[in-house]
């Protein structure tokens, strides 16, 4: 007698799914819209895709320095090559359907390393929380643009979204918001506290993360055609913003085909919705083709002899709260 499918085995069943029905109804408005996609002025850059690479290469580099210094908070120190080799390397069990690959795959390497899966199940969550919280604000500044208002709210839209980033950082509300998105995601609970200095330094650095993605994604653009540079900035933020929606979007794999939709609602009527979210998935070609190359990088990093990380501290699962 057969055995029932697990209720993990039926999610990711229903994730595949969830993902060939987007890519179906994708592919056929692009097959109804041809004709837009065919008299978009193609014009390929070399250059531009690969400064658009390079990038992506950098921002790669910047968020694997954010996780580290979040796992120094949690009081793991790893040196600089193994922890970078550690983050590049995970980062490609993103493409497998689940939604815990990546995580669980940082838990057996760190594992290797003696770091508890509390403490990774920590640092995934502030990471996450950090990087949602960043996002939120390029999406408000993309949907204002998106508006008829004039240029002034569009500053004063910004400066409230900051603002309000500032007050959900503080530690009796951001601590509870990280505990409540673990036990959402089913990570194991752990007490997570972090200073108010501390968070948001890494805020701002994870806006430059952002930042530096939608600038990616601003040159590939200029890799595949024309491009006015005055186009830029609400590309980018709309990008960001779109990434925000396909990272919540947990019921498909890396939120394919929801990343592309919300792009084509976010910039609206001022582009082809098909041609935009064409682009868009040209670029996650990309974005792969950058993580693979990092993970290659990582692996490297990993075969190079460096220190050891602090073992007195590597089961720690929790730090002093401190509101300075």
């Amino acid at each position: 007698m057969a055995r029932p499918m697990s209720r993990k085995s039926l999610w990711r069943v229903l994730q595949w799914l969830a993902a060939l029905l987007i890519l179906f109804f994708w592919g056929r408005a692009v097959r109804n819209n041809w004709g837009v996609l065919a008299g978009y002025p193609w014009h390929i850059s070399p250059t531009w895709l690969a400064l658009s690479l390079a990038f992506l290469g950098v921002q790669a580099l910047l968020l694997a320095t954010l996780w580290r210094r979040l796992l120094a908070l949690c009081g793991v120190a790893l040196p600089r090559r193994q922890g970078n080799a550690l983050w590049l390397q995970s980062q490609l069990a993103r493409y497998l359907p689940g939604g815990v690959w990546e995580v669980a795959t940082r838990v057996v390497m760190g594992r290797r390393l003696g770091i508890g899966a509390l403490v990774m199940s920590a640092v995934y969550g502030l990471e996450l929380a950090l990087q949602i919280l960043s996002a939120g604000v390029f999406l408000g500044a993309a949907l204002a643009l998106r508006s008829e208002r004039p240029p002034t709210s569009y500053l004063v839209l910004v400066v409230v979204l900051v603002l309000a980033s500032l007050l959900v950082l503080l530690p009796p509300v951001f601590n509870p918001l990280v505990r409540w998105g673990l036990r959402v995601l089913k990570r194991p609970a752990v007490s997570v506290q972090v200073t108010y200095r501390a968070s948001l330094g890494l805020f701002g650095a994870y806006l430059l993360a952002h930042a530096l993605s939608g600038l990616g994604f601003v040159l590939f653009l200029r890799g595949v055609g024309p491009l006015s540079w005055s186009q830029a900035p609400q590309l980018a933020l709309a990008y960001v913003g779109a990434w925000l929606f396909g990272q919540v979007a947990v019921f498909v794999p890396t939120g394919i085909g929801v990343r592309e939709g919300a792009l084509g609602l976010i910039l609206g009527s001022r582009y082809s919705f098909v041609a935009i979210t064409t682009l868009a998935l040209g670029f996650r070609l990309l974005i792969a083709v950058r993580d693979l190359v990092m993970a290659f990088y990582g692996k490297w990093l990993d075969r190079s002899p460096s220190p050891t990380a602090d073992r007195a501290d590597k089961n720690a699962t929790e730090f002093v709260i401190d509101d300075r």
